[in-house]
Order: structure tokens, then sequence, then C-alpha cells
């Protein structure tokens, strides 16, 4: 009788910038159990990747874990899988980037474990076809894909077993199959069965090749897993009766290469894993494809065709969120510059903080927070400025830079404003979609645009928490209690510097909830810069109907202010003429002002000619002096999927300043890095 050949993978991963407590938690409860558990299993083999952000604080918190590691390696229990070091989604950063991060984690584990890597886990899966060409070339021989996109290639196989070859320009590839059924079974079903279901993969007297790998977080993070899988043994059962079977065996990638040959040769789609393809889709949109799947499930027909049935691809998150598709092009353009002028030998530092820049978690959206998490995302910016800075200070030498260049891709040009303290850009429209300090390295401006997503329809039904063990998918519960609240979706990009027509009733709930506002910045174009000895001065010009003014920004080495002067104000007569802004300090609690103002709730001041932002944790003051005016203030919330449910995430304050129409006036604001 032949016998079952079980490829048994885990992907542990912790996105730079994550909490603490996070990193602690998940080697408490997962990582180190594991482990542990499989280090008295010296018969049961397995196959690992741990990303590089992964790494560097293991080998900096928890060099223990990386000793019970190198034991495994040593006596060929386990095989290292590489990846790119800091995780990125591959297809989205440049090929400069792909080949030196691949290499950088090559490097790693020949250094660290005394083996060479032959497996690649792509992150998230994120598959198109001319990856095999790079990773081929970086000494790379197999990877690991979902069975799902085997079938949107067309294939019906009810299983997939062993592994196949793909190509790009004779540069071979091989792919393993992962198993959906093993996917979605372990640990989430009783030990007995898992085995049952691994055994009953036996083909006569055939031995087949089966995959299973999946993130390592799944033993133990995820919500309810901790007690099921150790707690209640799930996993010291599970490998108990793998060592006793006499029908399945564990073998590692590297061994099935050499045991087995290819399925032959096979060309897969541009996608991911099917949630991927759904989370990715516009909420606009997603309706209909749910209403398809349903029609399908109604009618009998779905087994038949839902191989057929996929949903958007992974680079049109950049097309779904705005302030996303700044973030991503941000950082390809740094990129583009320092690999044009940098060497990794002499500027290691400039690339390793590029690459911190590039980890995948911020830059998408799914069941977990994502990029809706702005620790996550202020990590990326911290790297990318850290990295900005660097290559500033080495390779640019003026005190005052401006550059237009339209690296959005969005056909008009930005206009980048630099400093010794800061980095501006703003858009052609005179929004400021970015204001990052150098010291702390830090992006004021990362905000968030509140848009309706999928997942909210299902916020205002009435759901049951489900405290039983669950894949991630399945996971749907309230963590909090009238999140409908905050499910208010914005007309405009919250940037700042945006210019609004408000209507003379208007109170700060009406700001919140984004009623009796007219957003004017669609309309404002840029004119002229100008270059003064210690300052850039950038003219822009709104002219339609009633409304002419000039908005004149004077950005200096210590400060920022725009002017306001009206040619025409006639249609002002019925309208309040409002100035936002939006800041994206990390806590609100954190956050005082000497004018009393309150920034925890939605707040209306009295008339006002300055008032100081100090934000005790990141030693930040914001101080503003202008022309007389009133001043709204309120937190943003969003609400957003996680592992645990939906909750409601802080992502900015908001401050809307209200002028008197009769008067030019003006706004200007330093910024300092110490608090008393």
């Amino acid at each position: 009788m032949g016998k079952v050949y079980f490829l048994f993978g885990v992907h542990n991963h912790q996105p730079t910038g994550n909490l603490p407590q996070v990193f602690e938690e998940a080697c408490e409860k997962c990582y180190f159990p594991f482990l542990s558990l499989l280090e008295r299993f010296p018969s049961i083999k397995f196959s690992i990747h741990n990303s590089g952000c992964l790494y560097d604080w293991l080998k900096e918190n928890k060099k223990e874990y990386i000793e019970i590691l190198k034991k495994l390696v040593e006596r060929k229990q386990t095989e290292i899988i590489s990846g790119a070091y800091y995780e990125p989604i591959l297809p989205i950063i440049s090929d400069e980037d792909k080949i030196a991060q691949i290499k950088f984690m090559n490097d790693f584990i020949k250094k660290e474990f005394k083996t060479e890597p032959y497996g690649f886990w792509l992150a998230e899966r994120v598959w198109e076809s001319y990856l095999a060409k790079i990773l081929n070339e970086c000494a790379i021989k197999y990877t690991f894909l979902d069975d799902a996109h085997f079938r949107y290639a067309g294939f019906r196989e009810k299983e997939f077993f062993g592994f196949y070859t793909t190509e790009e320009e004779l540069h071979p590839l091989y792919i393993f199959p992962i198993s959906k059924t093993l996917r979605y079974k372990i640990p989430f079903s009783l030990p007995e069965e898992a085995i049952e279901i691994l055994e009953n993969f036996s083909q006569g007297d055939s031995d087949v090749l089966i995959t299973l790998f999946d993130d390592g977080e799944k033993f133990g993070l995820w919500p309810h897993t901790y007690q099921w899988v150790y707690e209640n043994k799930w996993l010291e059962k599970f490998l108990s009766l793998l060592e006793i079977s006499t029908c399945i065996e564990t073998i590692t990638f590297k061994e099935a290469i050499e045991k087995f040959s290819s399925q032959g040769i096979i060309y897969l789609p541009t996608c991911s894993y099917e949630e991927m393809g759904e989370w990715v889709l516009q909420d606009s949109v997603f309706p209909l494809y749910q209403d398809l799947k349903n029609f399908l499930k109604e009618s009998g027909r779905y087994q038949d065709f839902k191989d057929f049935l996929r949903g958007g691809i992974f680079r049109n998150f950049y097309r779904k969120y705005a302030c996303l598709n700044y973030l991503h092009k941000r950082m390809l353009y740094l990129s583009k510059k320092i690999h044009k002028q940098c060497d990794f030998k002499k500027d290691k530092k400039i690339f390793i903080n590029l690459w911190k820049g590039q980890v995948n978690c911020g830059y998408w959206h799914g069941v977990f927070g994502g990029f809706y998490l702005p620790h996550i995302r202020a990590s990326l910016y911290e790297h990318l400025i850290k990295a900005e800075d660097l290559f500033g200070k080495k390779y640019l030498k003026r005190d005052l830079e401006i550059e237009e260049v339209d690296f959005n891709l969005d056909g008009k040009k930005e206009i980048f404003l630099k400093n010794k303290k800061l980095i501006a850009c703003f858009s052609s429209k005179g929004s400021l979609l970015e204001l990052s300090l150098r010291k702390p390295p830090f992006n004021l401006l990362n905000t968030i645009t509140r848009q309706k997503e999928s997942y909210h329809r299902k916020v205002k039904e009435k759901i049951e928490k489900k405290n039983k063990i669950s894949t991630i998918h399945d996971i749907i519960a309230k963590k909090e209690e009238n999140l409908e609240e905050f499910l208010i979706y914005d007309q405009y990009e919250k940037v700042s510097f945006l210019e609004h027509l408000l209507e003379k009733d208007i109170n700060v709930s009406d700001f919140l909830k984004q009623r009796k506002i007219f957003n004017l910045n669609k309309d404002i174009y840029y004119l002229s810069s100008e270059r003064e000895k210690n300052q850039i001065i950038l003219n822009f010009t709104y002219k339609k109907d009633d409304l002419e003014f000039t908005k004149k920004i004077i950005f200096s080495l210590s400060q920022i202010t725009v002017w306001y002067n009206f040619a025409r104000r006639e249609k002002l007569k019925l309208n309040y003429f409002g100035v936002e802004f939006n800041f994206s300090f990390l806590s609100l609690k954190d956050l005082v002002s000497e004018k009393d103002l309150n920034f925890q709730k939605p707040n209306e001041s009295p008339f006002l000619d300055s008032f100081k932002i100090i934000d005790n944790y990141k030693k930040i003051i914001l101080d503003f002096k202008f022309s007389k005016a009133k001043i709204f203030t309120t937190p943003i919330y969003t609400v957003t999927s996680s592992e645990n449910g939906f909750e409601k995430n802080y992502q900015q304050i908001s401050l809307l300043f209200l002028f008197n129409p009769e008067k030019d006036f003006f706004i200007s604001f330093r910024i300092s890095n110490e608090t008393k």
C-alpha cells in the first residue's frame, strides 16, 4: 500500500512596528509552544518560514527560540524556508528590492542556520507569472500557492497532490499546491479526524504527496486557539497520531523534490487566495459578486461553477484607497531614487529602512486590521522617512528643496517641499498630502478617509459572538457596542489645507457627520512657485462663479503659513469659509491644549487667534497662530474588521477653522519637538 507523504509547513510573521506586547503574546502562546512540542517529536518533519521582521525581534528578545530552531535544523527535522526579508507583497515593490530582500534573507539563513534555502514563502500568496524568473535567479527552486490558484487556471482535480513546474523565459520554478481541505481542518477539527483525512488521501499502491503550509498563528494566537491547541492538547494528540501512523510519513520539501517528479508544466493566473480577491472589491461591486455566489448556491450549481468565480486582484487596493495609493507610490518613488544613487555595502541603513517601509501589513486590508491600524501605517512612514533622511544627508546638500513630480500617477504633478526638519507634499489642487517630521520620524498626515466597506452591512446585523474554535474567516462577532454610530463616510479625502463652503448654521456634529459642507479643492489648481532666500512660496488660485481667491503657501525653515486673499467673495455672504486640517496623532489621550480644547470628543471653541496642540506621546508641539476664527475639533474613528470581530479604531483628529468671510486671513503653524 502506498504512503501519504505529508508536507507540513508554517509561516510566522509579526510586522515591524507592531506593539511589543503582541510580539510577546505571539511567542508565549504560539511560536514557543509550537516549536517546543515539535522538539519532543523528532520523527515529525516540518518546514518553517519566519519573516525577517520576526527574526529581528527574536534575535533581540528571544534568542532561545533561534537556538531551538538551530537544533531542529541540525537534526534534519526542520527545513528553513526563505522569503523576502521584510515580508513585502512581492509584486508591489521594485524588482531591485525583490531581489535584494530575497538575497538578504537567503544570506541570513545560511549564516544563522548553516543551511541553504531552496523554498520561498510568498507573502499572502500574491502571485504573478513573472515572479518565476525573479525567484529562480535568486536560487529559489520552489514555492507554495493555494489550490485556488490552480482552480482559477481551470484545473478541476478534487484534490491537488505533488508539485508542478512553471517557468518564465525558461527560468523554472516548482509550485506545491496547498490543500484547502487541510487548511480549513487543521487545527479546526478533532485530531483523529485530521489524521483520517490525511490517510484517506492514500491512492492504492501509489505514494502521494500532500501539502499544508499556513499561518503559524492559527496554532495558538488566533481567537480561542491557545486553549484548543495546547491546553486541550490538540497539537500533541495530532503529532502523536502522526508518529504512529503506518500510512502517513512527514517529509520536507527539499526531500520531496528529490523523491518525486513534477506533475508537469502549469501556468497560473494573477491572483491570491479566494478571500483576498473578495476584500479588494469596491463596496459598490461586492454585493453583485455576493449575489452571484448566492444565485449559484440556490440553483444547486455552485460547486460546478465556483472555480470560475473570482474577485479582484491585489493591486486594485491602490485604486480602492487613495491614502494607500499615496503611501505605495511614495515608497516606490523613494526606492527608485535610492537604487539609482546608493550602494548596499556603503548605504546599508538606507536600504534596511526602505525595506522596513515595505512590510505588507500596512499596504492592504482584509479580515485583519491591516492599514486601518494607525501604528502599522506609522511604522511604514517612520522607516521611509528615516531612509529619505539618511539619503538626503548623504546625497542632497540643499537646506531648502522643491521637487515637482507626478509620482502617484494621477496625471498632475505633486509638489514636495523639504527642509532640515520637514517633508511636505502638496497636491496640484493645493491640499497637503504629507507633513513628515524628520525627528522624530513621523508623518502627521498619516490619515484615513472614512469609506464604506462591504462588511459594514454585517455591523448593522444582530450577531452573536462565537466562542468556539473557528477558522479566521468564520469569526464574525461584534467586539464593541454602538458601532453603528461610527459608520460615517467622507465626501472628500481627509488630508489638510482643505477649503470648504459651510452653511451658516453648521455645528461640530454636522462637521463630524459630513453635513452642510461643500469642498472646494477639486477646483483649486496650482499656478506658480517662487523661491526666496529662506523660503518657498506656492500660489494656488480658485476662480469659479462668484468666488475667487488666491491661496499663498509660504514654506520656510521653521514654519508653514497660508494666506487667503479674496478678489470676489459674493458667494460667502450666505456661507462660512472653512479650512480643515487632519492630524494623525497616535495617542488621543496624550493630546492636550493650553486653550482647553478637548480632542477626545467633538468640541466647538469660541473665537480664537492661537492655540497649541501638545502631543505628550510623540513629544511634538504644533503652535498655531491665525486670524480670529471659530474652531471645531473632533476625533475621527473607523469601524473595521479584525481577527476578533468588529471594532472602532481612532485614526486622527480633525480641525476646522471657520473664518469671517468679509476679510482676508491667514493660518500659520510651527512644529517643535519638545514638550514642557
